[in-house]
C-alpha cells in the first residue's frame, strides 16, 4: 500500500509539473506573441480622427465630411519624384513624331506625384483594348478647399496653352469658367480632375469581382459590393498632368494608389472598412510615371473607445508577387510584423495602462514584402478615446489591393 500511495503521489506530482509546464509554455507563447507598442501622446483627440465616429450614414450623407475623413489617410511611394516632363504614345515612330512635332503628349503639372481626394461624378472604363490601351477612368469633383484650388491652377495652366482638341463638339472657350472664376462665386462642378489608369492586363477580371468594376458589362459603382453607391469618396495618388493628346484638360494620369471607406451601408460605428489598392501603369504609355516593382506605404486611421476595445480584419485580394529581401524599418520603438501568422495580438502601452487589438488575417502570406506596424499612438485621457494609424508599407508588382475592417467589441 505504502508503495502504491508512493505512486499515485509521484504521478500527481508530474502531472501538476506537467501542468504548471503548460500553463507556463501558453504563457510564455502568449507573451511573444504580443506585439507592445508605445503611446506616445495623451492629449486631445483631434477633430478630423473624431469625424470617424459618425455612423456611416451620416458619413455618406455629407460629402464634405466624406472627403475630411478619407483625406486623413497617408500614402506615398518611394519613385514619388518624376524625372520625366512629358510622356507619350508609344505606337512605334507615330507616336514619337507626334510628340516632338505636334506636341500631342502628355506633360507633367509638377515634378512629384501627389495626392487628392473628392467625390466621383463620373466612371467611366474601355469596352476593349485599343493598342495598350484600356482605361478605367474616374472623374473627380472636390469639396475641400486644398484640392479645389491645386485643380485651379492645373486650369489656368491648361488657359495658358490654349490648345484645342481636334473634336469641334470639344472646343473650350477660353474666356470663359473654369478658366476665369470669380472667387466669391466658385461652381466645384466645372472643375473635374480626370483620373485614369490601365490595370496589367492579367489583373482585369480578379480586379472586377474583388475591388471595383473594369469589365465592360460589370455595371456602375452602385452595383459593385465594395461600393454600393454611385458617387462614393475616394482618395487617388499619381501624377498629375495635363493631356495635350487633347486639349491639355487637367488628368490624374496614371493613379498608382487608390483608396476609399466604404459608407453605403447603414450601420453603427462599431464597424469602419477601408479598400485600397496600389496599381502598375499597364499600357506602355507612361513608363517612366510608373515604376515596377512599386514600394510604397498607405496608413490608415482609426479610433475606438477604451470600454469598447478593437478588433482589425485583414483581407488580401489581387496581388502579384512581393519583392523578397526587403527590409522596412518602421519608426523608432515601433515594431514591424508580416502576414507569415493568422493572427496576432497588438498592445498598446503608456504609464501602467495597456490595451489590446485583436488582428486577424484572412489567410497567411509568407512575404518580406508586405509589413505592418502602428504609429501616431494617442490616448485622449478625458473622452477616453485611443486613436492612431496602421500602416501597410509593401514592395509588389503590378498590382496589391486589400480591404481592411476596423471592428470595436461593444
Amino acid at each position: 500500500m505504502n508503495q502504491l500511495s508512493y505512486s499515485l503521489s509521484a504521478t500527481k506530482n508530474c502531472l501538476s509539473y506537467l501542468k504548471l509546464m503548460l500553463i507556463f509554455l501558453f504563457c510564455s507563447y502568449a507573451a511573444a506573441a504580443q506585439i507592445v507598442y508605445p503611446i506616445q501622446q495623451q492629449d486631445t483627440t483631434p477633430q478630423a480622427f473624431l469625424n470617424l465616429l459618425y455612423n456611416k450614414e451620416q458619413i455618406e450623407a455629407n460629402d464634405t465630411l466624406n472627403e475630411k475623413i478619407v483625406d486623413l489617410v497617408r500614402v506615398f511611394l518611394v519613385d514619388s519624384m518624376i524625372e520625366h516632363k512629358k510622356q507619350h504614345h508609344k505606337v512605334g515612330p507615330i507616336g514619337w513624331f507626334i510628340h516632338t512635332f505636334g506636341g500631342f503628349n502628355w506633360r507633367a503639372y509638377r515634378m512629384k506625384k501627389e495626392k487628392v481626394v473628392g467625390t466621383i461624378v463620373r466612371q467611366s472604363r474601355s469596352s476593349k483594348e485599343e493598342f495598350t490601351e484600356y482605361d478605367i477612368n474616374f472623374d473627380l469633383n472636390f469639396h475641400l478647399d486644398k484640392y479645389l484650388h491645386r485643380v485651379f491652377g492645373m486650369y489656368d495652366r491648361q488657359a495658358s496653352i490654349k490648345r484645342q482638341d481636334i473634336r469641334p463638339r470639344h472646343k473650350k472657350n477660353y474666356k470663359m469658367p473654369p478658366f476665369v472664376r470669380d472667387s466669391n462665386n466658385i461652381d466645384i462642378r466645372l472643375y473635374r480632375l480626370h483620373c485614369e489608369l490601365t490595370p496589367e492586363k492579367a489583373y482585369r477580371a480578379p480586379l472586377n469581382y474583388l475591388f471595383y468594376p473594369t469589365l465592360p458589362k460589370a455595371g456602375g459603382l452602385d452595383k459593385h459590393p465594395n461600393f454600393e453607391s454611385s458617387q462614393p469618396t475616394v482618395g487617388f495618388y499619381g501624377t498629375l498632368c495635363l493631356d495635350c493628346n487633347h486639349s491639355c484638360h487637367p488628368e490624374m494620369h496614371p493613379y498608382e494608389w487608390m483608396w476609399w471607406l466604404k459608407c453605403a451601408e447603414k450601420e453603427t460605428i462599431s464597424q469602419k472598412e477601408w479598400f485600397f489598392g496600389l496599381f502598375h501603369e499597364g499600357s506602355n504609355r507612361q513608363k517612366k510615371w510608373s515604376v515596377n516593382p512599386m514600394i510604397g506605404q498607405i496608413s490608415l486611421p482609426f479610433i475606438f473607445r477604451k470600454d469598447a476595445g478593437m478588433r482589425i480584419q485583414i483581407k488580401h485580394g489581387v496581388l502579384h508577387q512581393f519583392k523578397e529581401n526587403y527590409s522596412v524599418k518602421g519608426p523608432l520603438n515601433h515594431p514591424v510584423f508580416d502576414a507569415s501568422q493568422i493572427s496576432r495580438i497588438l498592445q498598446m502601452e503608456s504609464k501602467g495602462m495597456a490595451q489590446q487589438i485583436q488582428l486577424e488575417f484572412d489567410k497567411v502570406l509568407q512575404s518580406n514584402g508586405l509589413k505592418y506596424w502602428l504609429s501616431n499612438l494617442n490616448y485622449d485621457a478625458d473622452k477616453e478615446l485611443f486613436s492612431g494609424y496602421f500602416n501597410v508599407h509593401l514592395a509588389v508588382q503590378d498590382v496589391y489591393t486589400a480591404s481592411i475592417l476596423f471592428e470595436t467589441k461593444k
